[in-house]
C-alpha cells in the first residue's frame, strides 16, 4: 500500500512556524552582529520612564512573568478539575508545561551566555560565560520566551482568538525593552525559543492524543 502523502494543511503547518522561526533567529543574529541593540536600547530607555511607556514597561513585567503565569495555568486546571470540564483542565496543564519547558530552556542559555543587562552600561556585544548574577542574565528573554510558548498553547485551543495571543506576546517582550532590562536581540531572541518550545510541546500532545 502507497504512503500517504501530506496533506496542503499538514504542509502549511509546518511552513509558517518554520518561516517564523527562521526570520526571528536571523532578526536575532542581525541585531547582536549589525549592532542593532544599542540603539534601540538607547532609544527605548527614555520612552519606558514616562507615562505610556512606563506603564507598558511594568504591565510587561508582571504578565511576563512565568511565576504568575503557571499560577494562572494551575487554577485554570483545578477549576476545569472542580466543575468537571475537561477542556479547561487540559488547557490549565498544557500551560503549564509550555511555561515551565520555555522557562528551563531560558534558564539554561542565561546561565551559560552571561550577557549583561542594559542597565548595567556595559558594551551590548559582551557575553561573559556561565554566570549565575541576575544582572547577567540578559539573553534571551525570559519574559518573552515564556509568553510566546503559551501563546503557541493557547493558539492551538482557540485558533480564533490566535492573533490576540501573540499580540500580548509581543506586547510583553517588547515592554521588557522599554524597562530597560533586555536588548532588542534578547526579546527576539526569547520569542523564537518560546514559539519553537511551544510548538513541539502541542505536537508532542496532539501525538499522545492521537496514539
Amino acid at each position: 500500500m502507497p504512503a500517504s502523502s501530506s496533506t496542503p494543511s499538514q504542509v502549511r503547518g509546518v511552513f509558517w512556524p518554520t518561516l517564523c522561526l527562521v526570520l526571528l533567529v536571523g532578526l536575532t543574529v542581525g541585531a547582536i552582529v549589525q549592532g542593532w541593540d544599542g540603539p534601540v536600547a538607547r532609544l527605548a530607555r527614555p520612552l519606558g520612564q514616562a507615562g505610556f511607556g512606563e506603564a507598558w514597561a511594568r504591565a510587561a513585567y508582571w504578565l511576563g512573568l512565568g511565576g504568575i503565569q503557571m499560577a494562572g495555568m494551575a487554577l485554570l486546571g483545578l477549576v476545569g478539575y472542580l466543575w468537571r470540564r475537561r477542556g479547561l483542565m487540559l488547557l490549565g496543564r498544557d500551560g503549564l508545561l509550555a511555561v515551565a519547558a520555555s522557562g528551563l530552556a531560558t534558564q539554561v542559555i542565561k546561565h551559560l551566555v552571561g550577557r549583561p543587562r542594559p542597565r548595567m552600561g556595559q558594551d551590548a556585544w559582551q557575553a561573559l560565560g556561565p554566570t549565575f548574577d541576575s544582572d547577567l542574565h540578559s539573553f534571551p528573554s525570559g519574559h518573552a520566551a515564556t509568553s510566546f510558548a503559551l501563546a503557541v498553547v493557547l493558539a492551538a485551543r482557540f485558533p480564533h482568538l490566535a492573533p490576540a495571543f501573540y499580540a500580548l506576546a509581543g506586547f510583553i517582550a517588547f515592554g521588557r525593552l522599554l524597562g530597560n532590562s533586555h536588548y532588542l536581540a534578547d526579546a527576539l531572541g526569547g520569542a523564537a525559543l518560546g514559539l519553537l518550545t511551544g510548538w513541539l510541546l502541542v505536537r508532542w500532545l496532539r501525538d499522545r492524543e492521537r496514539a
